[in-house]
């Protein structure tokens, strides 16, 4: 096994500027592979492989959707392997599981178009990294092609802070430069009822506005919440798009907000030298209350003039 530093495989071609006609770009952009450059110089051996897909699983933790890849999404990036060859290669480390011999780490679309062409080989870099290691290069080449979802980054940052930060979301923010607003957002995201996700017909167009939105909704009240996910089982299969979908839950939510309370008018009368002679207050609903001290009880005429002055 020939074994590489990574700026030897870099200085083989400025791969940024590859000139290949049409072909889809692809591999370590400039991030991804400044980050691996700039880890400790123990680690910073890599090796170039042409191995069978067979021996290849992707990584739990990749925040792609495999299953949301097929013939469509990925068709001109099948063909042009298929005619041209793997320009670049993904970068895998070795299992850690021990399932397969590979574990593919970056280039998930290229993984599957790989597994459906009939060499079924792929190139590969291979390196040594953690779990977290793995997660910043993952990051570090994604936030640069930012062709993955909101919903995808938020449902990875959910299983990634679980199970590899034990719930710390500071320190998962810290770790990945990721501000706290930002991951406030994928959360509200990440977090939605199941019975709205499966009424949304596409969970890739949902986004950070509109989940925060119907998030706070939910959050106003048990009624608001109980008439959201009731308005949201009427609405699956309603052939209506994500937009839609989301502007009649927040508006379903807000008009089941409970209303705000009316005061209640109490107007009090001196009769017969008793300040609190005759005293009304008027109920919500409509409902009127008189109460008439025994003081003023007395003066039945002055106590018809207070109850005419307050109709009035």
């Amino acid at each position: 096994m020939v074994r590489r530093r990574i700026s030897e495989i870099a200085g083989d071609a400025d791969l940024d500027t590859i000139e290949a006609g049409q072909r889809h770009k692809t591999g370590l952009h400039g991030r991804g592979r400044s980050f691996l450059a700039n880890r400790d110089s123990s680690q910073q051996e890599a090796s170039e492989l042409q191995v069978s897909t067979d021996d290849c699983r992707l990584w739990e933790y990749n925040d792609r959707i495999y299953a949301e890849l097929n013939d469509e999404n990925c068709k001109t990036l099948k063909e042009d392997i298929q005619l041209n060859t793997q320009l670049q290669p993904v970068v895998a480390r070795k299992d850690p599981a021990g399932e397969k011999k590979y574990e593919v780490i970056v280039g998930t679309r290229r993984f599957w178009a790989c597994q459906h062409i009939p060499a079924k080989t792929i190139k590969i870099l291979l390196v040594e990294a953690d779990d977290k290691q793995a997660y910043k290069i993952m990051r570090s080449e994604n936030q640069e092609r930012d062709d993955t979802s909101t919903y995808e980054k938020a449902m990875n940052a959910k299983q990634v802070i679980s199970n590899i930060y034990e719930g710390n979301q500071k320190s998962y923010c810290l770790d990945n430069n990721i501000p706290e607003g930002t991951l406030s957002g994928w959360m509200a995201i990440a977090e939605m009822e199941p019975e709205i996700i499966t009424v949304i017909p596409s969970r890739l167009e949902i986004g950070v506005k509109q989940a925060s939105r119907l998030r706070s909704v939910l959050n106003k009240s048990t009624k608001t919440k109980k008439a959201v996910l009731s308005k949201a089982r009427t609405l699956r299969g309603c052939g209506q798009t994500t937009s839609q979908i989301f502007k009649q839950l927040i508006e379903v939510g807000n008009e089941a907000l409970p209303g705000k309370k009316i005061k209640a008018v109490e107007k009090t009368f001196s009769v017969s030298g008793d300040n609190q002679g005759v005293q009304v207050k008027e109920e919500h609903g409509g409902a009127i209350k008189i109460k008439i001290s025994k003081k003023a009880a007395t003066d039945k005429k002055a106590v018809l003039n207070a109850l005419t002055e307050y109709l009035r």
